[in-house]
């Protein structure tokens, strides 16, 4: 029915200019003819610009429709797509599950089962997927338990082998005991095997898929890493096994990358699209890209989290959050829709992406069509123009007046709706988007269409300046937020110097930089009587608000364990506060601390590390020299972790820098860190100064300069002491 109006609104067009030529060559002739040409070319021009601004409709409309059909589409198939490599790990992590609560019984029940024997690695089954036994550098061969867990173990041959004989893309499957021992089905026996005949070790407790899933307590799967005997890259999964409390075993398998690279590769839509995959740190794993900001070469060593696109970077971190999405941005200097899905079970992403250019090919076939009718109508018209001009002056005289009349009339009749209408489109800007319908232009043909589709985009426009307002506030609501939160930070270190006024045996000072608007890096000093004074440098992992919260709860708990006066020591302060920091972190964050106490008195200092960066000293008869102390495990990564104490001697004169990472690994443009050498350099030509503060902007100038107009991607937090004795001497 819709097709049958159309078809009357058409021929109602022809007919009013059918019925214009009739009314002119009866009423007006000659004069009217020449009016008439003045008409029919200012009508021509005017459907011209209407041309234009109906090309510039049909771009936004079909643009608009093809965006959101494409996002459906791509949303759909990059989620399918996403669902079939979600499904290997999933396979992957079942099975091994599977196989772990096996095990649990066995090592739970041993009565109830047989024992059989596992064979150690043999060349004959080179090629040939079988069961082996492999012992670690530290096994006792010897040991009877051992030995009847793994002919416990044996039971499961069959099970073993069929979790990677099912499978496409996996390399292996094991069970690993505490003892040493490591049962493994692979088809590369021969591997394990060296050109001697001595069958090689196989450290299962030193790899980072047991080490994961021990510290995790459940499944683990870890990043991409070599093959302990190949080359193969793998990914690997571990699943904890624990009886009555204690570990009994970890079931583990190697998932290949080459294989799983076909299942991404094959997910491409033909020669258009393009295909990534990216681990939960935002590195790429897998890329149809060889060369550009997609491409596995130019990612190598960064995340794409920190990519000098911004527009890339923000929507990685959307995509890291688990979610599916689609989104146009800029990618390598061309307008790109990007789709992408997660895949679920190992917390990676996939990603699907086609040029604007391609996606929008259908706009501008419609586009050129409309510009070549458009121009067919306006050489037909001209057409008519001479040929009524030519009939019309036979009669000229004689109809002169009454043609200018009637022509007059009827051109003004035509062209007003749509004079009127080109002239409301010109005045919409700012709040006034609205294009009403108007009885002028309820006309029952293409200009009641026109004005239609002009009211209705006008609409939608309007919506879309609600949402940009909306949008606008909410970002100014978060960055109050933010700017609250980081002074907030700001005020919980200590920032007024002198710090201690009255002592007249040390001088300190201290100053932080945070990357975002709040930071995880933090330092403390304070004395913890009247001749002991507290040292504190740490660095809590991530950056932004959850780094903030964090920091906040260690650097009260080591100030709270340091002054309780319970725990003596540094190396016992850090042990009790890492305790505390384990308990209830889901998140798994972490903190690097060095910790130090200073006998004021006699310069005596007592330190322990958590992770962090070694020190920095100025011995006055070797200058600035980088310290190697021993270092320990983070605060919040392990409980019951042991921290060992350095002794140093501090005589007058001498000075103590600590620093977070946020200084060597400073970053140029060239991706190049600032390192411990400029570090050292940039002390040395700094000190001697006027005062501490003055050897800190030092070192910072010399950073800034060596960064230049990179971004800041890490806190810089520097604090320096100088020990000057009972005498309060001086520096040299």
């Amino acid at each position: 029915m819709s097709e049958n109006r159309g078809e009357g609104i058409k021929k109602s067009l022809r007919v009013k200019i059918f019925r214009m030529n009739i009314e002119l060559v009866a009423a007006a002739v000659i004069i009217f003819t020449i009016l008439g040409i003045i008409q029919f070319r200012f009508f021509a021009g005017l459907m011209e610009d209407t041309n234009q601004e109906q090309n510039t409709v049909i771009m936004e409309t079909m643009s608009e429709a093809m965006r959101e059909m494409a996002t459906e589409s791509f949303q759909k198939y990059v989620l399918s797509q996403s669902n079939v490599l979600d499904r290997e790990f999933w396979t992957m992590r079942h099975d091994l599950e599977v196989l772990a609560r096996q095990v649990q019984m066995l090592m739970q029940y041993p009565s109830s089962y047989s024992a059989l024997p596992v064979r150690r690695p043999s060349a004959r089954n080179a090629g040939t997927l079988s069961l082996q036994l492999l012992y670690s550098d530290d096994a006792d061969q010897t040991d009877r338990a051992l030995t009847q867990q793994i002919m416990r173990i044996g039971n499961l041959q069959n099970m073993i082998l069929e979790i990677v004989e099912k499978s496409d893309i996996l390399l292996d499957c094991m069970v690993s005991l505490p003892g040493g021992a490591s049962i493994i089905a692979d088809r590369d026996p021969e591997g394990k095997i060296k050109k001697n005949g001595e069958i090689r070790t196989y450290n299962a407790d030193r790899r980072p898929w047991y080490v994961g899933a021990v510290v995790h307590g459940d499944t683990y799967f870890t990043p991409v890493n070599k093959d302990n005997y190949t080359d193969t890259y793998e990914v690997m999964a571990g699943v904890p096994v624990y009886v009555n409390g204690k570990l009994a075993a970890v079931c583990g398998a190697s998932l290949v990358v080459d294989k799983l690279e076909d299942v991404v590769l094959r997910s491409k839509l033909g020669d258009l699209t393009d295909t990534c995959l990216i681990n939960e740190t935002g590195n790429i794993i897998i890329s149809t890209r060889k060369e550009g900001e997609l491409s596995l070469a130019a990612n190598e060593l960064k995340s794409l989290k920190s990519s000098s696109n911004p527009e890339l970077a923000e929507l990685i971190d959307r995509a890291l959050d688990g979610k599916d999405g689609f989104s146009l941005l800029t990618i390598d200097g061309v307008k790109t829709y990007v789709a992408y899905a997660p895949v679920k079970t190992i917390g990676w992403t996939q990603l699907l992406f086609i040029p604007e250019a391609d996606l929008n090919q259908t706009a501008y076939l419609l586009t050129e069509k409309t510009d070549a009718i458009m121009e067919d109508t306006i050489i037909r018209n001209q057409k008519n123009t001479n040929v009524t001009t030519l009939q019309s002056l036979v009669v000229a005289v004689f109809l002169l007046a009454f043609a200018f009349f009637v022509s007059s009339i009827f051109a003004e009749r035509l062209v007003k709706p749509i004079k009127k209408m080109t002239m409301r489109i010109s005045q919409m800007h700012g709040d006034d988007m609205v294009f009403p319908v108007e009885d002028v232009f309820l006309t029952s043909d293409e200009i009641e269409v026109l004005a239609k589709a002009f009211s209705s985009m006008s609409q939608k426009m309007q919506g879309y300046v609600r949402e940009i307002v909306n949008i606008t506030a909410e970002k100014q609501r978060l960055d109050t937020e933010l700017s609250v939160a980081s002074e907030i930070q700001a005020n919980m270190l200590p920032k007024h110097f002198p710090a201690f006024p009255d002592r007249k045996e040390f001088d300190l000072y201290a100053v932080m930089d945070p990357a975002k608007e709040v930071g995880g890096d933090f330092y403390d000093f304070f004395l913890i009587d009247e001749d002991h004074l507290a040292l504190v440098m740490a660095d809590v992992s991530g950056k932004g608000v959850p780094a903030a919260l964090f920091m906040v709860i260690s650097k009260t708990l080591i100030k709270n364990v340091a002054l309780s006066g319970i725990y003596e020591g540094p190396g016992a302060i850090l042990s009790e506060v890492n305790n505390r920091l384990c308990e209830g972190n889901e998140e798994d964050m972490f903190v690097t601390v060095w910790l130090g106490i200073l006998t004021i008195s006699t310069g005596h200092l007592i330190s322990a590390c958590a992770g962090h960066e070694y020190p920095v000293f100025y011995w006055k008869d070797k200058g600035f020299t980088l310290e190697k102390d021993p270092h320990g495990t983070s605060l919040g990564a392990i409980e019951d972790a042991y921290y060992r104490e350095v002794e140093w001697k501090l005589d007058p004169g001498d000075l103590l820098f600590l620093y977070t990472d946020g200084v060597p690994e400073a970053t140029n443009n060239d991706s190049k860190l600032f390192g411990n050498d400029r570090m050292l350099n940039a002390l040395s030509e700094s000190w001697p100064g006027p005062d501490l503060y003055s050897l800190l902007r030092g070192v910072r100038n010399h950073v800034d300069d060596y960064v230049g107009d990179a971004p800041q991607f890490d806190d810089l937090t520097m604090m320096c002491l100088e020990y000057r004795g009972k005498t309060g001497e001086m520096k040299n």
